[in-house]
């Protein structure tokens, strides 16, 4: 303590920016350091990894917020850029996505064709437009043989198992996921991608396993406990279930998904105090988004709280005038009110 108001004294209170509490606030997806990683992102007098960081860090947040910031980041120069810019690029819709990426499947720097490669391994090949197609396949063989060459990696491994996904070879894919665990126990990705086979495969013991070894020495994790708890809940775990989606709002307080499934499942269980309070959370963070307004107006009208409820569907409207979602909840209150 004294140490610190020496220093204070000494140098004041104005200090240049630094990018340090900028990250820190970033790896807790803090809302308040959302425009200064933009800002470190596009700075060009910053080191480029340093500008690299921030936007691994920008992945994290909505993408409508981030996104201009990444497609600015693919237009650089600087290959390290376009290659992070791809490789941590927010969740977008899937014409967007092929729209956005495909042109640097022809990069001049083989690192940023193989990440267009494996951003679009999210999607069905048939999802390529046909003029890419030859392009697409040479940067999936590249893709391949980087991750085969350097397999002695987990990420690698991950590599392998996620392409052995995108072509149905799910065993494959399996064992690839294994192996990553195997070289590094904790590896969360792998372990996460490999909770997420099993769970398409029906095989929720074993999602459910692979998902409490990772938060074994790693409690806090916001995905993590995302996943096992909307996977308990489909177990009918409730009460486990909203423990874990409870700890993810925690570590990820910015994802307006998080806050509005906990609410719902809180309003469930029947603990109404909780349940409004994340589920005017999920609003908040996402106020022109009426799928988030949408479970609160239900949980006011289940309770005769008529008025609130016709505040909300009544920004519902606004938000979207040409749902009639809003309107209809409106039209009913009026008839509940009468």
């Amino acid at each position: 303590a004294w140490s610190a108001s020496f220093t204070k004294k000494w140098y004041g209170e104005k200090r240049l920016y630094n990018f340090g509490p900028t990250f820190a606030g970033g790896r807790k997806t803090e809302p308040g350091a959302e425009p200064d990683l933009i800002r470190t992102a596009a700075d060009p007098l910053s080191p480029v990894l340093v500008r690299a960081t921030a936007l691994a860090l920008l992945g994290r947040y909505r993408p409508e917020d981030v996104l201009p910031t990444f497609r600015e980041a693919l237009q650089n120069e600087n290959g390290i850029l376009r290659r992070a810019a791809l490789l941590y690029l927010p969740g977008i819709a899937p014409d967007e996505l092929v729209k956005l990426v495909t042109p640097y499947l022809q990069d001049p720097i083989k690192g940023v064709r193989i990440e267009a490669a494996r951003a679009l391994t999210a999607l069905p090949s048939d999802r390529i437009p046909e003029r890419f197609a030859r392009q697409y396949s040479k940067a999936l063989a590249e893709f391949r043989g980087a991750a085969l060459y350097s397999a002695d990696f987990a990420a690698s491994r991950l590599n392998l198992g996620t392409l052995a996904m995108h072509e149905g070879k799910l065993e494959e894919a399996e064992e690839q996921f294994k192996q990553a665990v195997a070289i590094d126990p904790d590896f969360i990705s792998a372990r996460s991608n490999l909770a997420v086979l099993y769970s398409r495969q029906g095989k929720n013991d074993l999602a459910e396993e692979q998902l409490r070894t990772a938060l074994v020495r790693n409690p806090d994790l916001g995905d993590i406990n995302y996943s096992l708890g909307l996977l308990l809940s489909e177990e009918k775990k409730y009460d486990e279930a909203a423990d874990h989606l409870a700890r993810a709002a925690a570590a990820m307080p910015a994802n307006a998904r998080v806050h509005y499934n906990l609410g719902q499942l809180l309003a469930f269980l029947g603990r109404d105090a909780e349940a409004e309070q994340a589920l005017q959370q999920a609003v908040l963070l996402a106020a022109d988004n009426i799928q988030f307004m949408a479970p609160l107006a239900r949980f006011y009208l289940q309770r005769r709280r008529l008025q609130e409820a016709s505040k909300l569907a009544e920004k519902m409207r606004a938000a979207a005038p040409d749902n009639p979602l809003g309107q209809q909840l409106l039209d009913y209150i009026e008839q509940q009110g009468q």
